[in-house]
């Protein structure tokens, strides 16, 4: 089992525990901008069984249902941050929704679940980037993650070069796709 402190910063759990009331007024139209550009590529729609690895307050989820993309059976909502978790659990009435306090190094699912797994702005907050990708793998037929656009990081494509960068706004999109191995 990864701990706390092996897996993540504990400052960035207690920042977004902090900021989770404010989020959505504070990013809510950078991130839809995101989740559009993932509609145009036709990356929203269609996917059945749906992992928002680091769903923060769930504006995916939001943006989904809202723009004709929630046609899902399952959303796993999953995050580190409890508070984040609280904040999506009081705005999504939707029997289809499941929040799950979790880090994507240890995420909590059977191999091969999810038809997709999105993990949108959270590629600077990991702590194992290389084990994030080998679990998002390990659950998901294809996985997107964005980088932040100004980020010193190593890209997931550098880390496994079996994500392919799909294009750029306001983050860097990586997709994988299973198969691609």
């Amino acid at each position: 089992m990864v701990e706390l402190e092996d897996c993540l910063n504990t400052s960035v759990v207690e920042f977004y525990n902090a900021t989770a009331g404010s989020y959505d007024q504070l990013y809510r139209d950078e991130q839809f901008s995101k989740y559009a550009f993932l509609q145009e590529r036709s990356l929203l729609a269609g996917f059945k069984r749906v992992l928002d690895a680091g769903c923060g307050t769930a504006l995916l989820f939001d943006y989904m249902t809202g723009k004709e993309a929630g046609d899902f059976k399952v959303y796993v909502c999953m995050d580190a941050s409890e508070g984040m978790i609280r904040e999506a659990l009081s705005k999504v009435r939707d029997p289809r929704f499941i929040s799950i306090v979790a880090f994507i190094e240890e995420t909590p699912v059977i191999d091969d679940y999810f038809d997709i797994a999105y993990s949108i702005t959270v590629w600077d907050n990991l702590e194992d980037k290389r084990r994030a990708l080998s679990e998002l793998k390990r659950v998901a037929h294809i996985v997107v993650v964005s980088q932040h656009y100004k980020s010193t990081s190593p890209t997931p494509a550098s880390i496994d070069p079996s994500f392919q960068e799909i294009g750029f706004r306001v983050d860097r999109f990586f997709v994988y796709i299973q198969g691609d191995k």
